[in-house]
């Protein structure tokens, strides 16, 4: 006998089951306590006719275990759980197929579908936050990259002065800007893939990202606030390279550090002849606002900072509604000895329903087509 396409039937000793395939709706089957209500028509041989039963629950990629007899176990319960991240094609795009797919899949990506844009309603408020942090450490990390990077390339006015006299600080901060914008892609990464063990190495990263900021912080706060007089003329006395003495000379128009008599590089512009004043005041009230500024900017960060940090710690665990790591407690899982009582309950319903035995489905032939040679063979006796 030859089957129906699409359509498989298993049978154990005390019980029948179905596979269907996935398209029908899905639907939970509610056992009745009488035969009337179960469906069973009894025929003129006594048996009766099973009614036609619904889809529960997806056992396998293809097909869906339907029977009256499977436990609340399986009701509520998938052993290959469908991806629900990707949004399932409407009835027009069903039997699209080739480039016409792979458009359609490209298209679906660029819109965000993937990533469960479409269901943006449906995510927790844990996520929702995670989202806000993860966009906050961004936009901060990438400010201080851009102006670390004007400095280095020196786009604005006095970024000299700052490349010789506080070059340990833009080093710190360029660190700290690459590791906030790295830190934030983690973090991005693991809340749009719900992926809590990314979020885990994205809530670890948060930590040295802090120290970095606090290092920029610190020093800046520390030479700004003690003697930074005193610091500046040892600087210009000791560590200045003559290269970097020309280069705040250029930049804030001056000569020596006291006059040009003291300590200065010879140009075109500073000679000890020059009307140019000394490099002692200019270059102080430059330190003094420049330095004022990033320790200000720094530790005005640091409280969001750790609010971030909160945040991480509180809901990366909490990004989706799956607790723990979705695996079936033992004492939930599906297993012969269920099937068998579940199967002997529906027995006794029946046999109380005065039904003495449930007919086995017919075989069906499969649907005839011109294309497919074996269609065309008789049907085996």
């Amino acid at each position: 006998m030859r089957r129906r396409s699409g359509n498989f039937n298993a049978r154990s000793e005390n019980y029948s089951v179905r596979l269907v395939p996935r398209e029908e709706q899905s639907e939970r089957l509610d056992i009745p306590a009488h035969s009337e209500d179960l469906g069973y028509t009894p025929d003129d041989a006594g048996h009766a006719s099973p009614p036609c039963m619904s889809r529960s629950s997806t056992l396998d990629s293809g097909n869906t275990l339907v029977s009256s007899s499977v436990p609340d176990k399986v009701l509520h319960w998938s052993k290959f759980p469908k991806p629900c991240n990707l949004k399932r094609p409407s009835i027009s795009q069903k039997h699209v197929t080739g480039i016409g797919m792979a458009r359609a899949a490209a298209n679906a990506m660029q819109e965000g579908r993937g990533l469960g844009f479409n269901g943006a309603g449906k995510w927790t408020g844990s996520k929702w936050c995670l989202v806000f942090s993860v966009i906050s450490v961004f936009v901060y990390g990438t400010v201080a990259l851009v102006l670390a990077v004007l400095t280095w390339f020196r786009a604005w006015d006095h970024a000299d002065v700052i490349l010789v006299v506080d070059f340990d600080i833009i080093v710190l901060l360029t660190l700290s800007a690459v590791l906030l914008l790295f830190t934030s892609l983690f973090g991005l990464t693991g809340t749009l893939l719900n992926s809590r063990p990314i979020l885990a190495i994205y809530t670890l990263l948060l930590w040295p990202s802090l120290i970095s900021m606090l290092a920029v912080g610190y020093i800046s706060f520390k030479r700004y606030d003690f003697r930074l007089d005193k610091k500046l003329n040892l600087y210009w006395s000791e560590y200045f390279t003559p290269l970097g003495r020309l280069m705040i000379q250029n930049s804030l128009r001056c000569c020596g550090y006291y006059n040009p008599l003291h300590s200065a590089t010879l140009s075109s512009k500073c000679y000890p002849r020059t009307r140019l004043p000394g490099c002692k005041g200019k270059l102080f009230r430059f330190e003094k606002d420049n330095l004022g500024r990033i320790w200000a900017a720094t530790f005005s960060v640091v409280p969001l900072h750790l609010l971030v940090m909160i945040v991480a710690l509180l809901c990366s665990n909490h990004v989706s509604r799956t607790f723990g790591k979705g695996l079936m407690p033992r004492a939930y899982r599906l297993n012969q000895i269920d099937l068998h009582q579940d199967a002997e309950k529906i027995e006794n319903e029946l046999r109380k329903a005065g039904v003495n035995k449930v007919r086995r489905p017919e075989w069906t032939r499969a649907s005839s087509s011109a294309t497919l040679k074996e269609d065309r063979m008789p049907l085996l006796k």
